[in-house]
């Protein structure tokens, strides 16, 4: 072998592994994506306005939740928010008849389900004790662990809409 030589078969095993990797340390951005992606590819893009509305609105109502000592496992915790969330989608059930039917499209799809997981799994790390139940992997942590990263998670689908909704 000369200093040209390239080993094939470690290269390949190599990027398997970071393939791999990667896929594993946003298991559950990959999972609550595709769930979302389920849910809008069945109701429809413009009910995500309607799940997104209702994260919105459930989470004020969750931190101001004056019971919490009732709640004594993280999963009532959960379930609480996931109640709020379903609420909050029914209240905001009108907003869908704002966004155009017209426009749905695979890549309008990916692209919503995307930002509604992020906000998703952000709210879930800043507010809502998953961390007890789920062990969230460093690399999400680094995207959505911050302040300033929880500001742009929340941020991000109101963008999102903004431009998809002019196209």
């Amino acid at each position: 072998m000369n200093g040209t030589d390239i080993d094939v078969g470690g290269t390949l095993q190599t990027v398997t592994e970071q393939v791999i990797n990667f896929s594993t340390d946003f298991f559950a951005f990959i999972i609550v994506a595709a769930v979302v992606a389920v849910f809008a590819f069945y109701t429809g893009r413009s009910r995500i306005v309607s799940l997104l509305a209702g994260i919105y609105a459930a989470i004020p109502l969750y931190v101001a939740f004056p019971y919490t000592d009732i709640l004594t496992t993280p999963l009532m915790h959960i379930l609480l928010f996931a109640v709020l969330v379903a609420a909050g989608m029914i209240a905001f059930s009108g907003l869908s008849a704002f966004v155009a039917e017209g426009g749905v499209g695979f890549f309008n799809i990916a692209i919503l389900s995307g930002v509604t997981a992020g906000v998703l799994i952000a709210v879930s790390i800043h507010i809502l004790p998953v961390e007890q139940i789920y062990s969230i992997s460093a690399p999400t942590k680094a995207l959505f662990a911050s302040s300033e990263s929880f500001f742009l998670w929340l941020l991000a689908p109101l963008v999102t809409i903004y431009f998809l909704g002019r196209g």
